[in-house]
């Protein structure tokens, strides 16, 4: 049997002879009826019985001759190319059998100049006349060649065809020339445009002040170092830093700040949280604000790469800053991202009036494995996966490079990776999520969608009942969990069900399944580190944060008391400060940390309780700001929240608005878990059944023991004491001492009835003791006694 599709070389098929199968080499062991049995001669793989039909069928097959066959770099492309290569070898197979036999293949004479009578050099003579009356450029010489590596591959023709050369970045020129390039133009990329010569100046400079030596002793080197101005200008525009120099400054401000790592590379991502992509982007819709004004809104979303679920999403107010009341501008911050990172950790609840479907307990999600190994999972919880990021991909904002963001994944062991500027291919889930929030959910929200442009904005939506920012952020909750984590994404494959279309939750589902899940839940103690850092100094009357003094609460008192007489923190850079955590939506509340135990002090707000209302740290500096423009000191704190308690009880007392009914509550961001939940100590007793209860048994009294000692004061003379037996009369009362009779030392004259008269007086002044003589009626008696 011989091989005759393609280039398939020819040969027979038995036991011992090698063939290309499957872009492999292997080896005819066996032949049982129609099976063929093949053994790899690389060992990658198991032995395989195959059909014969089947094996030379197949793409690529082909009979390898019997002796070692040259490696050759590269490969034929596929495709079109491929096709074109196969041509093209076929045409010089045909062109070497004439050269060497003098005879074409499928012909049965000899063409002029391939005679039997005709030497080799002669028959290459007359195939180089050939081919230059075709156009095509080949001497005899070369015909030669060519003959002769095609002899010594054994007849094989993909010796016969040019090989792709791989081109050297950078030619000959010397590495450290080429990084000086690099160098040069990112550093002149944020200044005004220059040209090729001056920066062929700076990069002879900057390779003379590191490479002086070799400028200086050998010429030869100086010269293979910096290369000549036609070779460094063909340097400068292989290298692409000519139309780098050609951009604006801010393009070529964005070029120099990209960051070195590798970008956009597809990697094999086989578990949920390996990779994660988070970005920012106007949500488009308007939001009614904390004063009660409409206000722009901004989403910030975290999407998985494996499963593309979201793995949380936060909806901040978004304004510029008031050029008129120079009131501060509002985006979104690094405690918006921290809080964000929070959701990742903990499972959504469903929250009342959400829709059935939207509970894991109704999705594809694998409910059962999951409330089996995490008991926060209960009915109640929304159909969203708990995903522990491991690797987030960000663009380079304000926010995202934050020293507090920064050190709240550094503690959670969460590497970051920065995005090009400007290349939104680096995150295109999240750019692409964007997109799909728009279209399923932006737009459904009539009150408060803005269109996609400025040109289609619709009429009169700053006077439409808009939703609260709170509100939003259950909307696009509930919207995920219902309708984006359920909904069939076409780039969700299962590799055992590739024809199959998964959603995210049924790709979580399929990647837990095959690397497992382990829950991550955290304690409020741990919570707490998600929120921004205040270094401060507690002292007797307690600390302050923006001019706002807390104090311990009463549990941990006697833990803050340990912390003063300690001095100071004693951590280096820290001028003896102690490290405060609190959360500027909710700043009524703030924790000390104690580094030297690990334990935490809680401390509220001295005056938190005139504040029924909720507020925030900027609406606390907005009243600031207020009193320090009337004249005031932003360091009055009680004038300060005296003002803010006036704002919410003016705000409650007013009628409210035809469109909206009920007092508009802040923006307070995503609800933290940072509270210590209170143990009940009664939670574990049974019922006590009070019918078994019984008197203790008497102790024996032993004769030795002395006399016990009466606890009771003795009591006035006249009167019983505790056994009913009669004290003598005649003993002086103990209070005597305290109220003498006339104001001197002599004793009480005994009146005819027997009884002392300044006895009465002290008793009477005993039973009103802690009584005002001057506001109780009908008490001159009293009265006489305080006198007296």
């Amino acid at each position: 049997m011989t091989g005759t599709r393609g280039s398939r070389s020819s040969g027979s098929l038995s036991i011992g002879a090698r063939v290309r199968w499957q872009d492999r080499e292997w080896e005819v062991v066996a032949w049982q009826g129609p099976q063929v049995t093949l053994v790899p001669q690389d060992g990658g793989v198991a032995p395989q019985a195959v059909s014969y039909r089947w094996l030379v069928g197949g793409e690529g097959f082909a009979v390898l001759p019997a002796g070692p066959v040259p490696a050759l770099d590269g490969a034929a492309p596929h495709g079109r190319e491929g096709q074109e290569w196969r041509k093209e070898e076929a045409l010089w197979q045909a062109r070497m059998v004439e050269i060497d036999t003098g005879l074409a293949p499928g012909r049965s004479e000899h063409d002029q100049g391939f005679g039997p009578e005709t030497t080799l050099a002669q028959r290459c003579a007359a195939m180089s006349a050939r081919l230059a009356a075709d156009g095509i450029r080949c001497s005899a010489h070369t015909l030669a060649d060519k003959r002769r590596k095609w002899k010594a591959a054994r007849e094989n023709p993909a010796v016969l065809l040019p090989r792709p050369r791989d081109k050297r970045p950078g030619g000959f020129t010397d590495p450290r020339c080429l990084t000086a390039m690099q160098e040069v133009v990112t550093r002149r990329a944020r200044a005004s445009d220059v040209t090729i010569d001056l920066i062929r100046e700076e990069v002879e400079d900057l390779l003379r002040s590191r490479y002086g030596d070799e400028f200086d002793s050998d010429p030869a080197a100086a010269a293979a170092l910096l290369p000549s101005r036609s070779v460094f200008y063909l340097r400068m525009k292989e290298s692409g830093l000519v139309d780098v120099l050609t951009q604006p400054t801010r393009s070529r401000a964005a070029w120099a700040s990209a960051p070195s790592l590798p970008h956009g590379e597809r990697g094999i991502i086989l578990r949920p949280g390996q990779v994660t992509q988070a970005d920012t982007t106007p949500l488009r819709v308007l939001a009614c604000g904390d004063d009660g004004r409409p206000t722009a809104t901004e989403m910030t979303a975290l999407i998985d790469v494996a499963s593309h679920s979201v793995c949380a999403l936060m909806i901040t107010p978004s304004r510029p800053q008031d050029a008129v009341s120079g009131r501060p501008g509002q985006a979104t911050r690094a405690i918006d991202l921290t809080l964000m990172l929070a959701q990742a950790f903990a499972p959504w609840p469903v929250m009342p009036g959400w829709d059935p479907l939207s509970a894991a307990a109704a999705s594809r999600l694998p409910f059962g494995a999951l409330r089996a190994a995490d008991e926060r999972f209960t009915n109640a919880t929304a159909a969203r996966p708990v995903i522990r990021p491991e690797l987030i991909v960000y663009d380079q904002g304000s926010p995202y490079v934050s020293e507090h963001f920064t050190e709240v994944c550094d503690r959670l062991r969460i590497a970051r990776r920065p995005a090009r500027k400007r290349t939104p291919s680096d995150k295109p889930l999240a750019e692409h999520f964007f997109i799909t929030l728009a279209h399923r959910f932006s737009q459904h929200i009539q009150h408060g969608w803005q269109g996609r442009s400025h040109q289609k904005r619709g009429r009169g939506i700053e006077r439409m009942p808009l939703y609260t920012l709170p509100e939003l952020q259950q909307m696009a909750q509930e919207w995920v969990a219902l309708e984006y984590q359920q909904t069939p994404d076409a780039g969700l494959r299962d590799p055992m069900r590739p024809g199959i279309v998964l959603s995210p939750n049924d790709m979580y589902a399929v990647q837990v399944a095959r690397s497992g899940y382990r829950p991550v839940p955290l304690t409020a103690a741990q919570n707490r580190f998600f929120l921004p850092p205040r270094w401060v100094t507690p002292g007797k009357s307690g600390f302050m944060i923006n001019y706002r003094t807390y104090q311990p609460v009463a549990q941990d008192a006697g833990h803050y008391r340990e912390i003063l007489l300690r001095g100071g923190s004693k951590l280096p850079g820290r001028r003896d400060r102690w490290e405060c955590r609190f959360n500027p939506y909710r700043p009524e509340r703030v924790w000390l940390y104690d580094h030297t135990s690990g334990t935490w002090v809680t401390c509220d707000f001295r005056l938190r309780h005139p504040l029924g209302d909720p507020w925030t740290a900027d609406m606390w500096q907005e009243y600031a700001e207020q009193h320090r423009a009337a004249g005031g000191s932003e360091r009055d704190e009680e004038a300060i929240a005296l003002a803010l308690a006036q704002r919410d009880r003016c705000r409650r007392s007013r009628r409210p608005p035809p469109k909206r009914t009920g007092a508009e509550p802040p923006f307070q961001g995503v609800e933290l878990d940072t509270e210590q939940p209170i143990e009940d100590p009664y939670a574990g007793l049974q019922e006590f059944d009070l019918s078994t209860l019984q008197p203790y048994p008497a102790l024996p009294i032993s004769p030795l023991a002395t006399a016990p000692t009466p606890l009771w004061p003795s009591l006035p003379a006249g009167t019983d004491n505790a056994d009913g037996r009669p004290q003598d009369r005649n003993a002086p009362h103990p209070l005597t001492a305290l109220f003498p009779a006339g104001g001197d030392d002599r004793e009480p004259e005994i009146s005819a009835a027997g009884t002392p008269e300044t006895d009465e007086e002290v008793i009477e002044a005993e039973l009103c003791d802690g009584l005002d003589p001057d506001g109780v009626d009908g008490l001159e008696d009293a009265g006489n006694a305080w006198d007296a």
